[in-house]
């Protein structure tokens, strides 16, 4: 080869290689640099709303949100200290927020942490439609470059509540043999200063500590949330979601000396002791405890029985720290430790929403607890809201409802996708109860029988359906 067509030759091969360079710098430069910001507004109720005297305000309540943006795209993250949120609340805030922000409402999600000693009333409503705005808002302003990771660990804290005992009854306490899904997942957004922005934290188990016991709390999901952001000097904002909590207890929650059972049954505390409890009315009867009576009809703590009641408080309080501060901390060690991340995130999301049979009691006039078979007849059908939210490898599957642990270990199974966090009492409220899975229908806890849910329906669907998002997704 002569040198001048070696050289023709080498100025061709230089041209591709730089017109090439160009076009892969051309296409880096395209994709957005994810953004994230976070923010919380405080929801508590005054003390002078608290109507019986011997009510108490353990810690704050709060809405917490997130705020992701990449290049066009955009997707919301809120977390609200409440038992659940209805379909009234979650539509006026969505609409609201997404007008101010321009964020899709479907890139929504907003969920409640489903403390059981939360405020309550049509006042409380209107406060956490304004607040779910107001923290969005907040969020959106603290717009800055970050970078999103996702990961676990697993912790025994809780355990499933569907107990079949001694006596052969069907009642609510510890099933250690029973399905339970221990998985903390994390997904963390962190600013270009390594400090997590926000932080995402998803675990099965009911927040029943304070239920009926006359104290205002956020429970674990406020120690665990308040943990994390403390330990970031309030650089953070830490939000607490539940996982498939419906049939998920926390392990000591219906144990001496971390149960307030007799306050929810409305008797005076009784010292502990080593012997077997007493039993409490709703194990003396079929029909059993109604919690809307017994928080109506509460009274307040008669002055010789308060320094037990007291005591009693103080050590549930003790446990709630401790498993707040359980989950806090492995978390802060997943990000820490076992977490990598992305600058760059693309953002999808997408909603289903459909029917399956329903059923209705017969026994509505005077319904039973647990350890009854009440009889059905067939009645409206049951709505049912699947969504997915995808933020890069991430996928957060919602249902607005309370869903059982094995509905989530057979959809956690199928997925393709093995970054995924799924998000329940989220959206809005089904009109079904408990969503029970197809292998607890016959059991007779109070979950199962109070379920509108005919039997053989949901949890295919939702799994379906879940999976239908993720592959469009794809």
């Amino acid at each position: 080869m002569n040198s001048f067509r070696f050289r023709k030759i080498l100025r061709l091969a230089s041209v591709a290689v730089l017109a090439a360079s160009s076009s892969l710098f051309a296409e880096v430069q395209t994709v957005a640099r994810l953004r994230a910001g976070a923010a919380k507004v405080d929801i508590t109720p005054a003390q002078s709303e608290l109507t019986i005297a011997t009510d108490s305000i353990r810690d704050r309540l709060y809405v917490r949100a997130i705020y992701v943006e990449e290049g066009t795209a955009s997707a919301v993250l809120v977390a609200v200290d409440s038992g659940g949120i209805g379909d009234d609340v979650i539509t006026d805030a969505i609409n609201r927020s997404s007008a101010a922000t321009g964020c899709p409402a479907a890139n929504y999600v907003i969920s409640a942490t489903h403390t059981h000693s939360g405020g309550q009333g049509p006042a409380m409503t209107r406060v956490i439609t304004q607040a779910i705005v107001s923290a969005v808002n907040a969020a959106k302003a603290k717009l800055a470059p970050a970078r999103i990771g996702y990961g676990t660990a697993e912790l025994d804290l809780n355990v499933n509540r569907d107990l079949f005992n001694a006596k052969q009854e069907w009642r609510q306490g510890p099933n250690p043999a029973g399905a339970s899904d221990k998985t903390l997942s994390v997904v963390t957004f962190v600013g270009e200063d390594d400090v997590p922005i926000g932080v995402y934290m998803n675990y099965a188990m009911h927040p029943i500590n304070f239920y009926l016991s006359g104290v205002v709390s956020a429970d674990f999901p406020g120690d665990a949330a308040r943990y994390v952001e403390e330990l970031f000097d309030d650089r953070t904002v830490a939000l607490f979601t539940q996982g498939a909590s419906g049939d998920q207890n926390p392990r000591l929650g219906y144990t001496p000396p971390y149960s307030t059972n007799s306050f929810r049954q409305g008797l005076p505390p009784s010292p502990l002791t080593i012997g077997p409890p007493k039993p409490l009315p709703e194990a003396n009867s079929q029909q059993g405890f109604n919690p809307a009576t017994a928080s109506a009809g509460r009274p307040a703590v008669p002055a010789e029985h308060l320094e037990v009641y007291h005591k009693v408080l103080k050590r549930v309080s003790d446990y709630v720290t401790m498993l707040g501060h359980m989950i806090g901390s492995t978390a802060v060690r997943v990000m820490r430790e076992d977490t990598r991340y992305k600058e760059s995130a693309a953002i999808w999301a997408g909603q289903e929403t459909f029917t399956v049979p329903g059923r209705t009691r017969l026994d509505l006039d005077n319904p039973a607890r647990e350890n009854v078979f009440p009889g059905y007849k067939d009645g409206p059908d049951v709505s049912i809201k699947v969504g997915l939210l995808r933020i890069g490898d991430i996928h957060f599957v919602s249902v607005n409802g309370e869903v059982y642990t094995n509905i989530w270990l057979k959809l956690k199974a199928a997925a393709p996708a093995s970054q995924t966090v799924f998000v329940t009492l989220a959206n809005g409220r089904a009109n079904s109860g408990y969503i029970y899975s197809d292998d607890a229908y016959h059991h007779l806890s109070f979950q199962v029988i109070g379920s509108r849910l005919q039997p053989g329906h949901a949890e295919g669907k939702i799994i379906s359906t879940a999976l239908q998002l993720m592959e469009r997704s794809r």
